[in-house]
């Protein structure tokens, strides 16, 4: 519906109102005369012009209701029956709005999604390089270092871990110390259970891992307190 349109309705509700209260006044007004001239004092004159308003008000809104809700639904019932007005109606049909729907791009929206994804998994390894080259700085040569990094990467990508070379960390640390390394790459990703993470250590440590038969050991013991260790539980790789 159109502003001018609007305001034009509102206008005509407003006449109807203001004539419908108008002649309300009146009649209230001629009952409170004619209660006066009857001889009432001005208290019953008063109450007479309140009922005459109320028993107004009550009989407008009831015809207001029979109306609108019950009388004109079934005229227009009938008169749509007519063939002519049913030609007509045909002719002209109301028109229905129709809402424009603004076109959204998905295959881009997926697109972005998935690069934010790789640019986040890509931070994250990063941190866990950085995490594993300057913890095992002072126990492996750099070429280890390297090695454990690239297999870190495959085991993120839940990829298999081929010709693996087993790698043998300095006795300075302890299986309690590669335990808590385990751990702490895990929590950064979590792209796995813990039971991966113990197999992966098991592959790749298989040499401090040599008297540790059952693997679920491995995993039972990843986050194993022991105060004395080189390396300790991080929560937070970042930090």
């Amino acid at each position: 519906m159109k502003h001018q349109d609007i305001k034009s309705s509102v206008l005509q509700y407003i006449i109807l109102y203001a004539t419908v209260a108008c002649v309300a006044l009146l009649l209230a007004t001629l009952a409170r005369i004619s209660a006066s001239s009857m001889g009432f004092d001005n208290f019953t004159t008063f109450m007479v012009f309140i009922i005459v308003l109320s028993i107004e008000t009550i009989v407008y809104l009831s015809i207001h209701v029979i109306l609108q809700e019950l009388m004109l639904p079934c005229i227009g019932k009938g008169l749509s029956k007519i063939p002519y007005l049913k030609k007509r109606a045909k002719a002209n049909p109301i028109p229905i709005p129709v809402i424009e729907q603004k076109e959204i791009n998905k295959e881009q929206i997926r697109n972005e999604h998935l690069q934010s994804e790789i640019e986040k998994f890509n931070t994250a390894l990063e941190i866990a390089h950085e995490y594993t080259q300057k913890t095992f700085a002072p126990y492996l040569s750099d070429s280890e270092i390297n090695r454990l990094c690239s297999y870190i990467t495959l085991s993120v990508e839940r990829k298999e871990l081929k010709s693996i070379i087993s790698i043998k960390p300095d006795n300075q640390l302890t299986t309690t110390d590669i335990y808590h390394f385990g751990w702490n790459i895990w929590n950064h990703f979590q792209v796995s259970d813990q039971m991966q993470m113990a197999k992966f250590l098991k592959i790749t440590f298989a040499y401090t891992f040599r008297e540790v038969e059952d693997i679920e050991t491995i995993k039972k013991k990843l986050k194993i307190f022991e105060p004395k260790c080189k390396i300790q539980i991080r929560e937070n790789l970042s930090e």
